[in-house]
């Protein structure tokens, strides 16, 4: 935490960028990495914003986690097994409401979770629809406002919906 806490501009910038669907191959984020590697190492800063992501955005960003710091947002991660060992009455329960996945087709956690992905009418019954937005990476509200916009609105006005 106190690597991200450092240089919370650096931080930002790096995971912003990296794990969006702008940088190429070489320059997005992994998230394996060796052992001599620090969170840091694993993307890239951009030479220039991306499109969707303003100065302003960035500075707000910045002065939220410089106020905040990244632990709120870390103990999420921290506390995953806990979670499963908490909620062992899910395990095997599926989804029945109707569904829209979303996701961009450079996600880091797509890649990490490919299988789910390519399996999760399994567990979702009503699973109305799955995309993956083109060139887009794990911050699609920011990135392809337009399409989720339009995506969620064709959801949610759907006859069968409220059904």
């Amino acid at each position: 935490m106190a690597e991200l806490n450092a240089d919370v501009r650096k931080t930002m910038g790096m995971f912003l960028y990296s794990a969006s669907g702008d940088p190429p191959p070489e320059k997005r984020w992994r998230y394996l990495f060796g052992k001599s590697e620090t969170f840091l190492d694993t993307g890239s800063q951009p030479e220039t914003l991306p499109a969707w992501l303003t100065e302003q955005d960035l500075d707000f960003f910045v002065h939220e986690f410089e106020r905040t710091g990244f632990r709120g947002g870390l103990n999420w991660y921290r506390n995953i097994d806990r979670n499963w060992e908490l909620t062992p009455f899910l395990n095997g329960a599926k989804l029945r409401q109707p569904a829209l996945f979303v996701a961009g087709e450079f996600d880091p956690v797509i890649a990490m979770s490919r299988e789910i992905f390519n399996t999760m009418g399994k567990n979702m019954w009503d699973l109305r629809k799955k995309v993956l937005l083109a060139g887009a990476g794990h911050w699609i509200q920011q990135e392809r406002p337009t399409e989720v916009n339009q995506l969620l609105i064709e959801f949610l006005t759907s006859p069968t919906i409220f059904q």
